[in-house]
């Protein structure tokens, strides 16, 4: 339904972090995958039960939000996030 793919390198560092927002039943859900790029990735979800759509969403948004203050830019080929 939603969903992101955030980028972060620096100096060693070179690492990669999805987020989705999907349906999950009568709700939904925000997953997320990370680690280093072309490695295999570790997996997680923000919300262990369905949530309704508008909650789910600004968990969503959260996670987006503190990825992208960490350094993340959207897409691969984009430059670092410079502060």
């Amino acid at each position: 339904m939603k969903n992101v793919s955030l980028y972060f390198k620096e100096g060693n560092s070179d690492k990669e972090y999805h987020i989705q927002l999907e349906k999950s039943g009568e709700g939904f859900v925000v997953n997320f995958q990370y680690g280093r790029r072309g490695s295999n990735l570790s997996a997680g979800t923000k919300t262990p039960n369905p949530l309704p759509l508008k909650e789910a969403d600004k968990v969503y948004e959260s996670k987006l939000k503190e990825q992208l203050r960490k350094g993340y830019t959207e897409g691969e080929k984009k430059n670092p996030f410079q502060r």
